[in-house]
């Protein structure tokens, strides 16, 4: 889900594009005859967009990283699991455990990093001139604010902190659990 929140609101490369540049029926059906922007108002629009994309590209592209490497960790996680090792090499368990902490404590500078740049890009001069253009022709979706998608990335990643400590605590319960199930004589 941090993978899919984080590129949700990048998805666009940026460009102003109005209902006229669709052509045909969208143009007169949609209201596309007066869409606000023409002329040089079109193109400071596109460029300031394509800005604005430009200054959230990268740390879009680590969010992704981060939810992608996440992802691979659980599932590689789940494989172990699924296969057996955890009882045929305890150790595993600890390894697990260690693994889980680590990946706990690196989220929290993480999410502080990702809000952090976030909220830079929002205070940016671009960010506060492209609200101002879609003010003044009545846009109300341009705004220099985190977003939905952005918020909910945050949250799913502090849910996912609390798992991984919780999966940390679950790792060195079954550690004790096979150790003692391998210390009983068989009957």
């Amino acid at each position: 889900l941090i993978l899919v929140c984080s590129s949700v609101s990048y998805g666009s490369t940026g460009g102003y594009t109005g209902l006229p540049g669709l052509g045909g029926i969208y143009y007169y059906h949609y209201g596309g005859a007066y869409s606000g922007f023409s002329g040089a108002d079109g193109e400071k629009a596109q460029q300031l967009d394509q800005r604005f994309y430009l200054l959230k590209l990268p740390i879009a592209r680590a969010a992704m990283a981060v939810g992608g490497s996440l992802l691979v960790f659980s599932c590689v996680l789940i494989l172990v699991g699924v296969l057996g090792l955890p009882w045929r090499f305890p150790a595993w368990l600890i390894l697990e455990c260690i693994l889980d902490v680590a990946v706990a404590i690196g989220m929290v500078p993480t999410l502080y990093y990702f809000f952090h740049f976030l909220l830079g890009v929002y205070n940016s001069s671009v960010c506060k001139e492209r609200e101002q253009l879609y003010q003044s022709k009545g846009y109300q979706g341009f705004r220099c604010s985190l977003h939905g998608a952005e918020i909910a990335a945050g949250l799913w990643g502090s849910v996912a902190v609390v798992a991984y400590l919780v999966s940390a605590g679950l790792a060195v319960r079954g550690y004790r659990t096979v150790r003692k199930l391998k210390q009983k004589p068989v009957e």
